[in-house]
C-alpha cells in the first residue's frame, strides 16, 4: 500500500519510524531544509507537493491542529480522490466531513499516546473513527503495526489526552511548589523529583507495579475523594 505522509515533527517522524516498513512510504513538510534532514534521517522518498501526495491516494495529516483544515482546502481544489487520514487530536470528525469536498474523504485516527514515550517503544491506543465506515479497514490496514486499534467515536481521544495533560501538569506544578515552600529550589533535584519519582510512580500505576507505600498513598488519596 501507498501512503504519503504531510508533516514529519515529533509525531510525523516517529509515526514515520512505523510505518515505513509495513507501507510504500512518501514524506513531505513544507519546510524544505527540514523535510531533506528528515529524509537523510529515515532513508524515506519526500514528495516535491501536495499533488504528488494526492497521486499516491491516501494522506495522512501529522500536522498542528489550525493546519488540518487549510491542508483538505488544498486537496479539494485538486478534484483528485483521495482518503485523508487525520491524526490532530483536536479536529473532530464532523468538521473534516463539512470540509472535504468529493472526491476527497476524511476519516480521524487519534492516538491515546505520547510522541515521546512512543520513541522510547511504548504502543498507543490508536483510536479509528467509527465514520465513514468504508474508510475503517484502510486505517486499520495502515495503523495496526503503530499501536493497539480500537474502532469507536476518536473524537473523544480530545478529552482523554486533554485531561490526562491537565491532571499532569497541575501535579508538575503542585510538586514544584510544594518544594519551592519547603525550600527546595535546586532545578535538578525538582527535575528529578518530577521527571523521576512522580513520572515513575504515574507509570508502575498504569501498569498496577506499585508498591506498599505508594498503595498506601492511593489509598488515602480515594479516601480524601470520597469525602
Amino acid at each position: 500500500m501507498q501512503v504519503g505522509i504531510i508533516g514529519i515533527g515529533r509525531m510525523g517522524r516517529e509515526l514515520a519510524r512505523r510505518l515505513k516498513d509495513h507501507v510504500e512510504l512518501t514524506v513531505f513538510d513544507r519546510d524544505a531544509a527540514f523535510l531533506a534532514a528528515m529524509q537523510n534521517e529515515l532513508g524515506l522518498p519526500a514528495a516535491g507537493s501536495i499533488d504528488e501526495l494526492a497521486a499516491i491516494g491516501t494522506v495522512i495529516l501529522a500536522v498542528p491542529d489550525p493546519e488540518v483544515i487549510n491542508c483538505i482546502k488544498d486537496f479539494n481544489q485538486l478534484k483528485t480522490p483521495v482518503t485523508i487520514i487525520n491524526i490532530a487530536t483536536n479536529v473532530a470528525q464532523h468538521v473534516l466531513e463539512e470540509t472535504a469536498v468529493p472526491p476527497v474523504r476524511c476519516i480521524n485516527v487519534k492516538f491515546v499516546g505520547h510522541a515521546g514515550e512512543m520513541s522510547l517503544g511504548l504502543d498507543p491506543v490508536v483510536v479509528i473513527d467509527s465514520r465513514p465506515a468504508e474508510l475503517v479497514p484502510v486505517a486499520r490496514e495502515i495503523f495496526s503495526v503503530v499501536g493497539h486499534v480500537v474502532v469507536g467515536k476518536a473524537d473523544i481521544v480530545s478529552f482523554i489526552n486533554t485531561t490526562a495533560a491537565e491532571k499532569a501538569l497541575e501535579a508538575a506544578v503542585h510538586i514544584e511548589e510544594s518544594l519551592r515552600q519547603q525550600g527546595v529550589t535546586d532545578p535538578d533535584i525538582v527535575k528529578s523529583a518530577i521527571r523521576q519519582v512522580a513520572a515513575g510512580v504515574l507509570k508502575a500505576y498504569a501498569d498496577q507495579d506499585l508498591g506498599p507505600f505508594a498503595r498506601q498513598i492511593v489509598r488515602a488519596v480515594r479516601a480524601k475523594m470520597k469525602k
